[in-house]
């Protein structure tokens, strides 16, 4: 995975830049915002950076597009960057060296030096990537996400119409411990523990497996041992799944959980396409109509509300920052100068 796709800015949803002004500039500048410049060597850094280890590179003719993008997005970080600062928000180094060492942490010295060299960065790029990402999740919570509120009467409003969407089909809660038979760097289980082989799997699996019918603590050991990164940071809950999303997965899932009672670990290791699993059900749901009075109902129709808000406070920020920003996009301005001439 790409790490400026791990590092994803949401800054890039946020505003949209604009080309201003009849100023010029050297070849070597490419934007001016605010009064301060980003270079053609910044640009070729950043693109470089995204698309080196690509499993397809771009064509020579999606150049100039792609980059254009980028720096609209390279604005965008340059405006918000500058209103964080201005606010006290820039991240600390301390802040800077716990996100760094968590994700250094997801790898092996040696697979870091290769990931470093595959994407032609360095350490300081990395810090300095998580740098930013700090510092304008800060800036958004404090503009934004700390503005929103969701009140009853607008959950009650929400659900009374829609309330034939929460007519939902029988469904389970599980959890499990998946166990691969291949290296992944994603790994993410507090023990950085990762089988390499479908021997060694099946192994860890059956040894897990005794661990909880000994005593242990399901969601313990999924922190410790397990090697799905979404699930093993949340005791390896999957939320609840309907039948049909259990056979998606895959069908042996469908067979094991319908055969469990809530509460009750299944006493084999279930070998599916992606490894082995050691799963728990916790809860069975018996779907139908749901009311409001249910928790989970008024949860995720809050989330919901919640998101909308979050998306039109966030239009609104977009308007007032390019409204308040001076920006002169010199690439942009160039290949409209260059259009219909004819290229080397």
């Amino acid at each position: 995975m790409k790490l400026l796709i791990i590092l994803a800015l949401l800054a890039g949803s946020l505003v949209t830049a604009s080309c201003s002004s009849n100023e010029s500039a050297s070849a070597d500048v490419v934007a001016r915002v605010n009064g301060k410049d980003i270079t053609t060597a910044e640009l070729d850094k950043q693109f470089q950076s995204r698309v080196s280890g690509a499993e397809q590179q771009p064509a020579a003719e999606e150049v100039p597009e792609l980059k254009l993008q980028l720096l609209s997005q390279m604005i965008n970080d340059q405006i918000l960057l500058a209103l964080a600062g201005e606010a006290a928000l820039t991240a600390t180094d301390a802040e800077v060296d716990v996100k760094f060492n968590e994700f250094k942490g997801q790898y092996t010295e040696e697979k870091f030096q290769e990931l470093l060299a595959q994407q032609k960065t360095t350490v300081e790029d990395i810090k300095a990537e998580l740098r930013k990402t700090i510092t304008l999740d800060k800036l958004v919570n404090k503009e934004i996400t700390s503005k929103i509120s969701v009140s009853e009467a607008e959950i009650k409003g929400f659900y009374d119409k829609n309330k034939a969407s929460f007519n939902l089909p029988e469904s389970y809660r599980i959890a499990h411990i998946l166990v691969t038979p291949v290296v992944d760097p994603a790994v993410q289980n507090t023990q950085k523990d990762d089988a390499k082989t479908p021997a060694e799997a099946q192994q860890k699996a059956q040894r897990l497996l005794r661990q909880i019918q000994g005593g242990a603590e399901f969601a313990t050991v999924a922190q410790q041992f397990s090697e799905d990164p979404t699930s093993a940071p949340n005791g390896g809950d999957l939320s609840f799944q309907p039948l049909q999303a259990l056979e998606g997965i895959d069908p042996r899932l469908t067979q094991v959980v319908q055969r469990m009672k809530p509460g009750e670990t299944f006493p084999q290791v279930v070998e599916t396409r992606f490894g082995y699993h050691v799963v728990k059900l916790i809860e069975r749901d018996a779907g139908g109509q749901k009311d409001l009075t249910d928790p989970r109902v008024q949860a995720d129709v809050r989330q919901v509300i919640f998101n909308r808000k979050d998306q039109t406070l966030k239009a609104a920020f977009s308007e007032t920052i390019r409204n308040k920003a001076e920006i002169s996009n010199f690439l942009a301005q160039r290949m409209l100068e260059s259009a219909g001439q004819v290229q080397p």
